[in-house]
């Protein structure tokens, strides 16, 4: 199979694979008889890097990026200390299922970046705005079908009512930070400037979303990534972010007013708007980490260990901050490792951008959005569960990879061996993911980590 034909079909279907598992979950989990929509999610994920892997061993000409020596070193150790820590803890398998997780996580990037590099850029920028103005429209026109239905029956809606396919509306919050930075791609690549208007009112109608949701981590993280951005932009960048965002905004805040505030209460005679100024829980897990952490300092208690610790303040099966959750399962030695090796990676790719000059430049044609979806969604994993849930995770790495656009990357010749091991070990990462599926020991609770029944039993 030619290479070029390969990408497009990694692409093709991870876009195909992300509509499925958010749009029509529902009808998709109904169609193949799994009981609920998480479920299915988790398992299109898995099923799409393992469907990859295993064309991957029919390509051709395959080459795969080569990490920097800072990268291996940090990667593996984290790796070595969490497979000690997964044997050391009270759920020695649970951990090897977090484990495989991440190994399969891993694994996308790497078919993300074979793929995006073979694709032309702009070919490649058109298709996945596509993607995302396809996702955006066809969830907010549900979304907004779903309002008007709420009009016409008179009935109050809370943060979850007006969307579907999400367990947890935080589900959706976690990519629209990713997908909101995206849908600027028209305004810094010429050959998407047509589309706009129409990204204008889609991003307005994500912070309507947002505001309505009262998804203020997701707010949070959106403005805080773009102070950073705007530190390492030119001014005319920096002028056109500052704008665009204003308006969208200030566009999201008039049309929630209007739509969200003044006509439901005008027929229901009553809002459920009310601003939210606790934390929501999350300053109790992170003080319970904190509390918790000098019992087991050096491995923590073990790969997914949250979600069966016990005498924390929320059944929550994650702590809602990524830093929080390496240093509770993984110890504070990989903690420190990975946010060092984080920092430096970001701090890395900043100082590239301070380096573009010219925006118009093939080679910057998409920086901009990219880094500032990569942004927001790392902050955003100091508040959610980015790190933790299906397609959040997914989406990530696809961000993370299109990194390899800008050409600052190394490659390496890959065999067929190569190509052949990788799909072995990624057959056997996907075993252990499954066969943690309706697993004995996981509780049902609406709390979940792997599968939907998401607590263990003590």
């Amino acid at each position: 199979m030619p290479l070029r034909a390969y990408s497009w079909m990694v692409v093709i279907a991870f876009l195909c694979v992300f509509l499925l598992g958010t749009v029509f979950a529902v009808n998709f989990s109904h169609f193949i008889g799994v009981d609920n929509e998480y479920d299915i999610k988790r398992i299109l994920v898995i099923g799409f890097i393992w469907f990859s892997a295993l064309g991957l061993c029919f390509v051709k000409g395959v080459e795969l990026v080569r990490l920097s020596a800072l990268s291996l070193l940090s990667l593996s150790l984290f790796f070595v200390l969490a497979i000690a820590s997964a044997f050391a803890s009270k759920h020695p398998f649970w951990g090897l299922v977090e484990i495989a997780n991440n190994g399969l996580l891993i694994t996308a990037f790497y078919l993300f970046t074979i793929s995006i590099k073979a694709i032309q850029r702009d070919s490649l920028n058109f298709a996945v705005y596509v993607g995302i103005l396809l996702f955006s429209m066809l969830t907010l026109v549900k979304y907004i079908l779903f309002l008007c239905f709420s009009y016409a029956d008179a009935q109050s809606f809370d943060i979850h009512g007006l969307l579907s396919g999400y367990v947890n509306v935080r589900f959706f919050n976690q990519l629209q930070v990713m997908v909101v930075p995206l849908l600027l791609l028209p305004f810094f690549n010429r050959h998407l400037a047509k589309f706009k208007r129409i990204s204008m009112v889609m991003i307005a109608l994500h912070w309507v979303v947002l505001l309505q949701t009262e998804a203020r981590g997701a707010m949070l993280s959106l403005i805080l990534a773009l102070t950073i951005l705007l530190y390492f932009v030119n001014a005319e960048a920096r002028k056109k972010l500052v704008l665009l965002t204003l308006k969208t905004i200030l566009s999201g805040i008039v049309l929630w007013l209007v739509f969200i505030v003044i006509i439901p209460y005008w027929l229901i005679n009553g809002v459920s708007f009310q601003i939210r100024t606790s934390s929501s829980g999350r300053l109790d897990l992170w003080l319970y980490v904190l509390q918790s952490i000098s019992d087991s300092p050096w491995l923590g208690f073990g790969p997914m260990s949250f979600t069966w610790a016990e005498g924390k303040p929320l059944p929550n099966a994650h702590p809602h901050n990524s830093v929080m959750q390496l240093l509770y399962e993984y110890g504070i030695i990989s903690c420190i490792v990975m946010i060092g090796w984080v920092m430096s990676r970001v701090y890395y790719r900043l100082r590239y951008l301070s380096q573009v000059t010219c925006l118009s430049q093939d080679t910057t044609t998409a920086t901009i959005p990219v880094t500032y979806a990569l942004l927001s969604g790392l902050i955003y994993s100091l508040f959610s569960g980015v790190m933790v849930m299906p397609f959040a995770q997914l989406m990530l790495v696809f961000v993370i990879a299109m990194q390899v656009q800008d050409n600052v990357f190394q490659f390496y010749k890959a065999g067929i061996w190569t190509q052949i091991i990788l799909f072995l070990v990624v057959s056997v990462m996907t075993l252990v993911l499954m066969n943690s599926y309706r697993n004995e020991e996981l509780l049902p609770a609406l709390f979940p980590r792997i599968w939907l029944t998401g607590l263990l039993s003590y």
